[in-house]
C-alpha cells in the first residue's frame, strides 16, 4: 500500500474561522477605521467582501467580527431575509423581549421575570425601526450574500423593504452606528445593485484573492509546527506545499492539514517520502474540490469554457467576446448569456482586468487538461504499426 494512503485525517471544517489566520492586514485596517469613524459619527454603511469559493471570505468575516466585538460593537449574524422580515431580524438580534401574540394582543414576557400580564396592542414593528433601537453600535454579518440575487432574492413588497433597508444602512441614516458586512461570490455586487446600491466606497469593497507569499508561508508553518510538531527546519516542506497551493486559502489549509496529520502520526519527523505522500494526497483533495465546483454543469458546457481559456496563460484574463463567441456558437445567445452568468455565480470565472479569468491558477490548469483537449487512446495494434513506420520511414505505408 502506498505511503500516501496512510495519512489519517482529523475533521476540521474548511469554512468559518481559520485555524491559523495571517495576512489581509490592509483590509482589516480599513474595516477597523470604518468602525471607529461610524462609532464616532453615529454613522454606518455596507462593507462588501467578494471572491471565488475558497478565497477565505468566511474566515475574514470572523476576523472582522472579532475586531468589532473587541471595539464594543454588538455583532449579529443574519440571513438574507433579515433585511426584509422583522421576525427574522429580531431572532438574529436575539431580542430580550419576547412577544406572545394571543387574540391580536401582545403580552410582554421578560426573561427571568414572570409574564407581565398586561395585554396591550403594540404598533407593528419594522426592520428599519428594529435597527434604530438601542445606542450600542451594531455590526450585521451576512455570509453567502450572493443569495440575495438567487435563492433568497426578494420580490414584490419584500424587495421594496429590502431596498429601503440597505439604503438607510448604506447611507448611515439610521441615527445609530450600524454597519452591514457582507461576504459572497462574484455576483454579490450585482445583487446589491439590484437593490439600489449603485456604488461602494473604495475602501468598503474588497475583491478577495490569493494570500501574499509571506502570509501563505506563515499559515503553512503554523500548521507544521503547531499541529504537526515538526522536528527540524520545515523550509523544504513549506516551499513544496506553497508551490502547489499558490496562495489560495482553501488549498493552503487542505495541504497543510494533511501535512500536519502526517507529521503528528510520525512524531514530527519529516522525510522526502513523507513529503511526496502529503503532496499526492493534497493533489487528490484539490481535484475533488474542482470536481465539486463543476458538478452542476454538463461536461460539454465545461469543455466549452475550457476551450475558450485554453490558449490563455493561467492567471491572465480571456476577453469576454472570446468566451462568449464559443458559447453562443454552441448554445445560442440566450442560453450562452445564462451559462456565462452561472460560471460567474459558481466561481469558475471572475472579472480580471479587461476580461475574465479562472480565479485559481491551478484550477485553470486542471480545466484545460481535463476538458479542453480530447484524450485519444490509440489501439495497441495501431500504436505498434505507427512505431514500425517511424523506425522504417522509407517503407511504403
Amino acid at each position: 500500500m502506498a505511503e500516501s494512503q496512510h495519512i489519517s485525517s482529523k475533521f476540521i471544517p474548511d469554512r468559518g474561522p481559520a485555524r491559523y489566520f495571517h495576512g489581509r492586514k490592509k483590509i482589516l485596517r480599513n474595516f477597523n477605521e470604518l468602525l471607529q469613524y461610524a462609532s464616532e459619527k453615529t454613522w454606518g454603511t455596507i462593507f462588501l467582501i467578494q471572491g471565488a469559493p475558497g478565497a477565505g471570505k468566511s474566515a475574514l468575516l470572523y476576523e472582522c467580527e472579532k475586531l468589532a466585538g473587541s471595539g464594543g460593537w454588538k455583532t449579529s449574524r443574519i440571513h438574507a431575509p433579515a433585511l426584509w422580515e422583522v421576525d427574522e431580524l429580531r431572532q438574529s438580534l436575539d431580542s430580550k423581549r419576547k412577544l406572545n401574540i394571543e387574540g391580536g394582543a401582545a403580552k410582554v414576557a421578560i426573561p427571568g421575570i414572570a409574564e407581565a400580564g398586561v395585554s396591550a396592542e403594540l404598533p407593528p414593528q419594522t426592520v428599519k425601526g428594529l435597527l434604530q433601537k438601542g445606542k450600542v453600535p451594531l455590526l450585521l454579518i451576512l455570509d453567502e450574500a450572493q443569495v440575495l440575487g438567487t435563492t433568497n432574492k426578494p420580490s414584490g413588497e419584500q424587495a421594496k423593504i429590502a431596498s429601503n433597508v440597505v439604503d438607510v444602512v448604506h447611507n448611515g441614516t439610521l441615527g445609530r452606528p450600524v454597519v452591514l458586512i457582507a461576504g459572497g461570490l462574484g455576483t454579490t455586487l450585482k445583487s446589491f445593485e439590484a437593490l439600489g446600491i449603485s456604488r461602494f466606497a473604495e475602501d468598503c469593497f474588497v475583491e478577495l484573492g490569493a494570500l501574499s507569499k509571506k502570509s501563505e508561508r506563515a499559515v503553512i508553518q503554523d500548521w507544521l509546527n503547531k499541529e504537526g510538531r515538526a522536528k527540524g527546519d520545515p523550509t523544504a516542506w513549506i516551499d513544496a506545499i506553497a508551490k502547489e497551493t499558490q496562495g489560495w486559502p482553501r488549498h493552503v489549509q487542505s495541504y497543510s492539514k494533511r501535512a500536519a496529520d502526517y507529521l503528528e502520526a510520525r512524531d514530527g519527523i519529516m522525510t522526502v517520502n513523507g513529503l511526496k505522500a502529503v503532496l499526492e494526497a493534497g493533489r487528490r483533495g484539490r481535484a475533488v474540490y474542482y470536481k465539486q465546483r463543476v458538478d452542476r454543469f454538463r461536461g460539454d458546457q465545461i469543455r466549452c469554457l475550457a476551450m475558450s481559456i485554453a490558449g490563455v496563460p493561467h492567471g491572465k484574463p480571456a476577453e469576454y467576446k472570446d468566451i462568449m463567441s464559443l458559447l453562443v456558437n454552441e448554445y445560442g445567445e440566450s442560453k450562452a448569456n445564462k451559462l456565462f452568468d452561472r460560471f460567474i455565480e459558481k466561481g469558475l470565472l471572475e472579472e480580471s482586468g479587461i476580461g475574465y479569468a479562472v480565479p485559481i491558477p491551478s484550477m485553470h490548469t486542471w480545466l484545460t487538461e481535463e476538458y479542453a483537449f480530447e484524450k485519444i487512446e490509440i489501439p495497441q495494434d495501431s500504436q505498434s504499426k505507427r512505431i514500425s513506420i517511424e523506425q522504417n520511414p522509407g517503407k511504403e505505408r
